[in-house]
């Protein structure tokens, strides 16, 4: 194989990029899906066409300079020979070169063109988008020092961009099973981090050992046991594009878990909740104060420590069908916790279609408002990756239609932009996610994001404007209203992260969710109802949407432990209505 002359690359524009067909072939198509990344990585492309004769493409290369040369043939090999020697004896009279030589084409006329010795890289079609992004960035070095793919979540998604780096969950009840497929995810190439999905023993019970439930045993995930087990994990995902890893932070025992996965599978970022995975959810041991008290401590721990953080919190309240308002505050309030805690990058997780029932357009006013908040926040020590996903609930059984709903929602949330896609397997409705049927759902979503970034689509109406407005209001006045909620002079030095006010939060009603009815640690007595796409509080006695700021003024004003709350209800009066 030809090498490129390096003195040469370095008098190349290594932004341009020449290709054709060459003789009589007329398939473009991948030459086409070829030169849509290139564009967007920010090289300028240009096309000769089909069937284009040799000396076309010496006079061209002569004329545009490029650094890369890209050639297809399609058709029957016997026929490629006579074409290639007649390309490499014009080639090799030019002055200036292409630093790089690509061809494209069919098993056997790619055998063909590798006797040549004249071509740097193959492609015989169906390359993943990294198999292509990982050539061309190479053209951004010299040719002999080669990149490789990042291995830390922030520097692999400013590789990748300006498309995202792809992420799904994966986790089977049988450890052996879940290192095979994820040998079998890294070797497809198809996404950048696996969220490793373990069960609910190992959340509970790592360092306890003794109080596992044997007949649990894998339920909800991969049965982790020891170091071991993650360090053969690890090892896994070291195989295909090298996908990151990265997995919950558990229900209790935080900070020793987060020094385990850091030191064994390189946590690519942690997922803490603030209100949720203890005794109120049925997800943990602890109570929802002390739970509180031990995730703030666990996110200033990865804010020390330089980790990304997604505080996976708001969207379990729409999982719980509480309204709109409430998400796009509670993702808000994650975010002002994130920052006072130390933490640098800021995962926001956008979960779409969620509750099941709210429309595609009211949904993304939603997720546009919790993003436009949640920006307000960033500066030079805070920045927000944006994630997208679609939820669980929204896949039917039939998995010809999960896969509909997970193209369709995708297309909505490419909307934002996002710097991570969380790709759900479409099967999760129907049966656990096998390696196959990840690797299928992020092919799925793969040629979703390929389409939507080569196009123009604006989706964004008035309609979606007003409605993101309204939420921003509410979730400001909400937010607001926290250091209220402070009862002594402690709290009120920083009441964003005290864990007695943020409980008051759920204790009183401000944060509520209909499928908390009954539950010792919250008030449970919100009704929600879907009007219009939107999830508002509806107002059971009087038939009609319940303003949420009255509500909260209500809920207030009738319980009796916070009546005598002069402050509170001082800080409501200036607030006023919105």
């Amino acid at each position: 194989m030809a090498k490129a002359n390096s003195n040469n690359y370095r008098k190349q524009h290594v932004r341009k990029i020449l290709t054709a067909c060459l003789g009589q072939c007329v398939h473009i198509a991948g030459v086409h899906n070829f030169m849509d990344i290139a564009t967007q990585l920010g090289f300028d492309c240009l096309f000769l066409g089909p069937a284009t004769e040799i000396p076309a493409i010496i006079n061209k290369i002569k004329i545009f300079n490029p650094s890369i040369l890209g050639l297809s043939y399609r058709l029957t090999p016997s026929t490629l020979r006579p074409i290639l020697r007649e390309l490499k004896v014009h080639y090799k009279k030019l002055e200036e070169r292409p630093s790089r030589l690509f061809f494209a084409g069919t098993p056997e006329t790619v055998k063909v063109a590798k006797e040549i010795n004249l071509f740097h890289e193959f492609f015989i079609g169906g390359e993943s988008k990294h198999k292509i992004i990982s050539t061309l960035r190479n053209d951004l070095v010299e040719y002999e020092k080669k990149e490789t793919i990042p291995r830390d979540l922030i520097s692999r998604i400013k590789w990748k961009k300006p498309f995202p780096v792809i992420r799904a969950h994966f986790g089977l009840p049988n450890l052996r099973d879940t290192i095979e497929g994820i040998k079998k995810i890294a070797d497809s190439e198809v996404l950048d981090i696996v969220s490793i999905a373990p069960d609910q023993n190992t959340q509970v019970n790592f360092f306890h050992p003794e109080d596992n439930n044997k007949e649990l045993s894998g339920a909800g995930g991969v049965p982790i046991r020891s170091k071991e087990d993650l360090l053969k994990l690890n090892k896994a995902r070291l195989t295909g594009n090298h996908p990151l890893l990265r997995i919950y932070a558990g229900t209790r025992d935080f900070i020793e878990l987060a020094k385990l996965f850091r030191a064994t599978i390189k946590n690519a970022w942690a997922a803490i909740p603030i209100f949720w995975f203890n005794q109120m959810d049925g997800r943990g041991p602890l109570t929802l104060k002390e739970s509180i008290k031990q995730h703030l401590a666990v996110i200033k721990w990865h804010g020390e420590n330089d980790i990304p953080v997604e505080i996976n919190d708001a969207h379990h309240w729409s999982l719980r069908d509480a309204p709109d308002c409430i998400a796009v505050a509670d993702m808000y309030l994650c975010g002002i916790i994130a920052k006072m805690l130390g933490v640098r990058y800021f995962i926001a997780q956008y979960m779409f279609n969620t509750p099941p029932a709210s429309s595609f357009n009211m949904d993304l006013a939603k997720m546009l408002a919790k993003n436009e908040l949640l920006h307000s926040l960033t500066d030079n020590n805070f920045s927000v990756i944006k994630q997208v996903r679609t939820g669980l609930a929204s896949f039917p059984l039939d998995l010809n239609k999960a896969k509909g709903q997970l193209a369709a929602a995708t297309m909505v949330q490419l909307t934002l932009k996002p710097d991570i896609v969380h790709v759900v397997s479409y099967s999760e409705a129907n049966h656990v996610a096998l390696p196959e049927d990840v690797i299928e759902s992020c092919k799925i979503v793969d040629q979703v994001i390929s389409r939507m970034y080569s196009s123009e689509i604006n989706m964004i109406d008035s309609h979606i404007l007003k409605r993101k407005e309204e939420l921003i209001k509410q979730a400001k006045w909400i937010i607001n209203l926290i250091p209220s909620l402070a009862k002594n002079k402690d709290e009120r030095s920083n009441p964003y992260i005290n864990p007695n006010v943020l409980n008051r939060l759920v204790k009183y009603g401000i944060f509520d969710a209909p499928h908390l009815k009954n539950n010792k640690f919250a008030l449970g007595k919100i009704k929600t109802k879907i009007i219009d796409g939107e999830c508002n509080s509806w107002d059971n006695l009087r038939q009609k949407r319940y303003d949420e700021i009255q509500r909260i003024k209500d809920v207030i004003s009738n319980q009796s432990d916070i009546i005598k709350n002069n402050v509170l209800h001082q800080r409501i009066s200036l607030l006023g209505d919105i």
